[in-house]
């Protein structure tokens, strides 16, 4: 993906974000947006931190859209960070859409990175880099992807002619954790095992918090629950280095989106504030 890509817009469509902390609470250091980003006030959180919403003054992404995004937290600050709509990819006669998304973490701050789910439609072509940079092991992260089959009342299940997803995060300087999500509809077989597996909503998840060791049966038992009472299957791994991937097959959004919240709601920030 090329930075100098242009788009619709006449320029690269650029967020820039930065969070830092005052003693008392996190404040928006840099805040830089270009067509078609916008940025809501954000909402304070009762922890000192603050929630940021993504708007987007468009229908969705469009043929030839080229978008960087830049998010970076400072010592102390909490931020999340969400999207004010489902994302909607719409169909592409010729080449593909882009976006590249680089987000630093300093020492104990903390971020949640949980956009809503994104909906392929048919004939679609989408390619996302992600890359995070923890500064340590203080560095707290939930980092979210949830993409859904299409439109599938439309009969666009999964007709989208590719969706490609790099994501890599590394802790001082070492890679911790890499999925390299890769659908081409017309090649795979996205309803078997190993895919969708008949579902149409597929969520990840990966929890980087100190207290993921003391959680983990917790959210093993929410996951377990889930899959009870829900039509929803769900997997809990723990990777090399000490974190919790979390994995959510599902048939609705709103069912897998809860799933997650409630994952989300028993993890608590380690990081005090107010170094």
């Amino acid at each position: 993906m090329d930075k100098g890509t242009e788009n619709a817009f006449g320029r690269k469509s650029e967020l820039r974000l930065t969070a830092g902390w005052d003693g008392e609470e996190t404040f928006l250091r840099e805040l830089g947006f270009t067509a078609p980003f916008k940025i809501m006030t954000p909402f304070p959180c009762k922890d000192g931190g603050k929630e940021v919403m993504i708007m987007c003054a468009s229908p969705g992404i469009m043929e030839g859209d080229s978008q960087w995004i830049r998010i970076e937290t400072e010592r102390g600050a909490r931020l999340a960070v969400t999207s004010q709509s489902y994302e909607k990819i719409h169909k592409m006669n010729n080449g593909c859409a882009c976006r590249n998304t680089i987000i630093r973490i300093a020492g104990n701050s903390a971020l949640r990175y949980r956009p809503l789910p994104v909906i392929p439609f048919g004939g679609s072509a989408f390619e996302s880099k992600t890359a995070i940079e923890l500064e340590d092991e203080s560095s707290e992260l939930i980092y979210e992807e949830l993409l859904s089959c299409g439109r599938a009342a439309c009969g666009e299940r999964f007709a989208y002619r590719f969706f490609h997803s790099l994501s890599e995060v590394s802790c001082k300087g070492k890679l911790i954790y890499r999925e390299n999500n890769r659908f081409r509809p017309a090649s795979w077989p996205m309803e078997e095992l190993g895919l969708f597996e008949g579902y149409t909503h597929m969520a990840g998840m990966l929890i980087h918090m100190q207290a993921v060791k003391e959680k983990e049966r917790e959210i093993r038992s929410l996951a377990e629950e889930a899959e009870n009472a829900q039509e929803v299957q769900c997997g809990v791994t723990r990777t090399a280095a000490g974190d919790l991937v979390v994995r959510i097959l599902g048939r609705r959004a709103e069912t897998v989106r809860k799933i997650c919240d409630e994952i989300c709601s028993c993890m608590e920030y380690s990081v005090p504030g107010s170094e």
